[in-house]
């Protein structure tokens, strides 16, 4: 028991050597249980400019806007950053193990896969419909893991998964209202924040199923889109602001966890968003153009600055490619669709603030997404 006691601390006491002589940082980024990449190529605007898939945790009344029917059968979304993808190399290379890993102090590694599977379904009105539908099934595994030289590891590891269903509905004359709400269920299992060297000598685990906590709740997103009574040189524009986790998001309504550690997961908090989208059909070459500004997270922002609220971007299409450009937080975002009936690819990379104020820590990320259906 004594060596394998003197193991552990060696080994801490290695990694840490290395840790010291870097700077390091803790997380403070803002979660989400979703992330589009057409969203995120565009600076994160979604609540007025969102369709299909971007719904489900954005603004329900976008619902309204998709414009054709659509089923998806195949979703798959993967999101990495430039370290995560130096640290895997590093590691497989072989040498000095210990020292890789202290290397990587300072920086931080993050990962997403997310998928709707087995399919998800868009319904949007047609005619003299004023209804419009959608029902998928999310999943969703993200990752951020910084060696901090407070002798902790500040992982932040979630798996999300569940059902949501999105219901919409037009008013007023010419539809110029519209009114959106998503039940979802979501069962989420988190790991704990910090990591410590005294976690390090007990032998806790970091696999979030024995320190983390996990929990399921039903809660609902409600939302709507205005169209405001002018328009600028052809733009339309379009207000819109929804309302996220409306019951409060604490994963513990519905009674469910599946682990015997007692501990809740990471809390999805109440959130606000409002903002502003300028909408034309054709602009010299191109077709549908879109410009947004937007404030989102509110409420989901604990004593992080405004200015991490802030999303600036527009996307615009040419055929079948769809160009988009945006500011996320202070970071240039960018990103680019291809639609082919069928089967539909999107690229973006933005940058993520992770620390409380814009500017300081930002966090630059690539993002793909595949998908295929009808």
């Amino acid at each position: 028991m004594k060596k394998i006691l003197s193991l552990r601390v060696s080994l801490f006491l290695v990694i840490a050597f290395f840790v010291c002589e870097n700077y390091s940082f803790a997380l403070d980024q803002i979660i989400r249980p979703y992330q589009g990449v057409r969203t995120s190529g565009m600076g994160g605007v979604r609540l007025t400019t969102g369709l299909y898939d971007e719904n489900f945790f954005g603004n329900p009344a976008r619902v309204v806007s998709n414009p054709s029917f659509r089923m998806t059968i195949f979703d798959l979304m993967t999101e990495f950053n430039g370290n995560s993808i130096q640290t895997t190399k590093d590691l497989l290379s072989g040498g000095d193990v210990l020292q890789k890993i202290g290397d990587t102090a300072g920086k931080n590694n993050h990962g997403r896969v997310q998928t709707t599977f087995p399919f998800s379904f868009y319904l949007p009105a047609k005619g003299d419909r004023k209804m419009s539908y959608a029902f998928g099934i999310i999943s969703s595994a993200q990752f951020d893991v910084d060696l901090r030289r407070s002798f902790n590891i500040s992982p932040q590891a979630l798996f999300d998964f569940g059902p949501a269903f999105t219901i919409g509905r037009r008013y007023l004359k010419d539809d110029v209202l519209a009114v959106g709400l998503t039940p979802h269920i979501t069962y989420r299992l988190a790991s704990e924040k910090n990591y410590s060297f005294v976690d390090l000598i007990k032998g806790l685990s970091l696999s979030p199923s024995h320190s983390g906590g996990d929990g399921a709740m039903l809660d609902i997103d409600i939302g709507g889109t205005y169209d405001l009574p002018f328009t600028w040189k052809e733009f339309k524009f379009i207000s819109g602001a929804a309302i996220n986790n409306f019951l409060g998001g604490n994963y513990s309504n519905l009674g469910l966890s599946m682990l015997n550690t007692g501990n809740k997961p990471t809390p999805q908090p109440r959130s606000l968003g409002f903002g502003m989208s300028a909408n034309r059909p054709t602009l010299w070459r191109f077709k549908d153009v879109v410009f947004a500004l937007e404030f989102t997270d509110i409420g989901n922002n604990p004593d992080g600055g405004m200015f991490r609220t802030v999303h600036l971007g527009g996307e615009a299409r040419y055929g079948v490619w769809a160009p988009r450009l945006g500011i996320n937080q202070g970071y240039f975002t960018a990103g680019l669709g291809v639609d082919v009936r069928y089967f539909t690819f999107d690229f973006a990379t933005y940058g993520e603030e992770l620390s409380l104020n814009p500017g300081l820590l930002g966090d630059r990320r690539y993002a793909f997404r595949i998908s295929l259906g009808i």
